[in-house]
């Protein structure tokens, strides 16, 4: 479990510094495979070092305040044989004490932050147990919304709900792209 973190960690700075590229550099940038309803679904890297994954934002947010990007992410990276890693950014620093968790329906989910790490990592979150990740995927495949809470370092609990219209469709197209 700890050095899955580790992955993450690096991961979710790698996708964050993917935003500050150059032109030069925009060569290597994700490539799109299609958008389907609130999910769009990306490539990056080639051969053993390519990362296949879907994102999709909120359609609703509350309570109103400011925030930096949010989204969710289902992750496969085929040299490391994961596929359907679970990470989200929550636009804010999560407070030391957040329990963040995803609900579907009646199944509910919980996450740990990156906040003991500091930096970039204190907005994300990731599933507590890796072995959820299968029946959140299998959850959000045949659910209609999702919602996700956490708790930011100054605020008051955020609640997140994301339209899964289009999720399926998202994930077959990276089931392909990272077999």
């Amino acid at each position: 479990m700890l050095r899955r973190t580790f992955v993450r960690s690096a991961v979710a700075a790698a996708f964050t510094a993917l935003a500050f590229m150059s032109p030069a550099m925009a060569a290597d940038a994700p490539q799109l495979l299609g958008k389907f309803g609130g999910w769009a679904a990306y490539q990056f890297g080639a051969g053993a070092n390519k990362i296949c994954y879907v994102m999709g934002a909120p359609q609703k947010s509350a309570p109103e305040m400011t925030r930096g990007e949010v989204y969710f992410m289902i992750t496969h990276r085929p040299q490391k044989q994961i596929r359907g890693e679970i990470s989200m950014r929550a636009g804010y620093a999560f407070s030391k004490t957040s329990r963040p968790f995803a609900e579907i329906g009646k199944a509910k989910f919980s996450m740990f932050t990156g906040v003991a790490k500091g930096g970039e990592n204190a907005s994300w979150a990731w599933l507590e147990s890796v072995s959820d990740e299968p029946k959140l995927v299998k959850a959000m495949r045949g659910g209609s919304t999702m919602t996700i809470k956490g708790t930011p370092n100054k605020g008051k609990l955020t609640i997140d709900s994301y339209s899964l219209t289009g999720i399926s469709a998202a994930l077959n197209k990276i089931d392909a792209a990272c077999k």
